[in-house]
């Protein structure tokens, strides 16, 4: 089915990311890293909502989409598919509320903060963690749907 294969593509492309978020962190560039982790996980929730039959849109929040998908009760999976989405979102939102920092900075009145002043080795080993459970999930999801 087309749906499965974009979710497939989808998924194929936060698997990148996350490969390009670890060859980041192991450079040391804990920023990037980031940027890269925040990538993978909203893709692979693209690749959730695409292979359960939804079109994601073009957001940097799909979990906003998935949470309305699920709330309107137009996703209803066994239970522990859903326990598995509900830790999907919890740690998809700590990567989504970086936003643009990772990518760009943060603004005072007195200067500006780059990006490599926020993340550190900690931040950045902890927020990678989240993407990578995310990936893991998703991809236990999509063998379980057959994707």
């Amino acid at each position: 089915m087309v749906k499965n294969r974009k979710a497939l593509d989808c998924f194929s492309m936060a698997q990148e990311d996350l490969e390009d978020a670890y060859s980041s962190f192991s450079n040391r560039r804990y920023a990037t890293s980031v940027f890269h982790a925040e990538l993978a996980s909203q893709k692979a929730v693209k690749a959730l909502i695409t292979a359960l039959g939804f079109e994601p849109g073009k957001t940097h929040r799909p979990t906003v989409v998935l949470e309305a998908l699920i709330s309107g009760g137009l996703v209803s999976l066994e239970k522990h598919l859903m326990e598995k989405i509900d830790k999907i979102v919890s740690y998809t939102i700590v990567l989504e509320d970086q936003g643009t920092t990772p990518k760009y900075r943060w603004e005072t009145v007195d200067r500006i903060i780059k990006p490599s002043e926020i993340y550190s080795k900690e931040i950045s080993d902890t927020l990678l963690k989240n993407s990578k459970k995310v990936v893991e999930l998703v991809k236990s999801i999509l063998r379980e749907i057959d994707c």
